[in-house]
């Protein structure tokens, strides 16, 4: 991308506090996972959000970011940052239920996904193998905002969904 993902703006916030406020206004503990930029970035988080440093980011894969901030949970929610913001609709019928779920489009599973406790370093695939698919009509969910071009025709094409 050029630049922290986590602090791509969305309307003037950055993308990690609309994915930190859309879990907090579920009523769900918002734990964030950092490496690269790391004080820059929990810098924009509220006070209520757990920061997790994961010192060997250059390193490791994001299962492993996953992990770290998954220890001490119970079911969870999980999103890369690099993805657009789910609806709070969404989110809530990701939530209901049990067992691993996660959200997906026309049988495309996306993000965020719902893992449940042991929190095991495996890899998300391995962890979702049985999940439920939750269907929404929201083709974002498979989303990658990982180059500027990916970036700016998210933008273009939310603001023309706005107007």
């Amino acid at each position: 991308m050029g630049r922290p993902k986590a602090l791509l703006e969305v309307d003037g916030v950055p993308l990690v506090v609309h994915h930190a406020r859309a879990f907090a206004a579920l009523g769900l503990r918002v734990s964030v996972v950092l490496g690269a930029h790391a004080p820059a970035v929990a810098a924009m988080l509220d006070a209520t959000v757990r920061v997790v440093i994961n010192p060997d980011w250059a390193s490791t894969d994001p299962a492993w970011s996953a992990y770290l901030g998954l220890q001490a949970c119970g079911p969870a929610l999980f999103t890369p940052v690099d993805v657009p913001p789910a609806r709070t609709a969404d989110l809530l019928r990701l939530c209901a239920g049990e067992g691993p779920a996660v959200l997906a489009y026309r049988g495309h599973p996306g993000h965020p996904v719902r893992l449940e406790p042991p929190h095991a370093h495996l890899r998300l695939d391995e962890r979702l193998r049985d999940a439920r698919l939750v269907e929404v009509e929201d083709p974002t969910r498979l989303a990658n905002l990982n180059t500027p071009a990916q970036w700016e025709a998210w933008l273009a094409d939310r603001a023309r969904l706005r107007s």
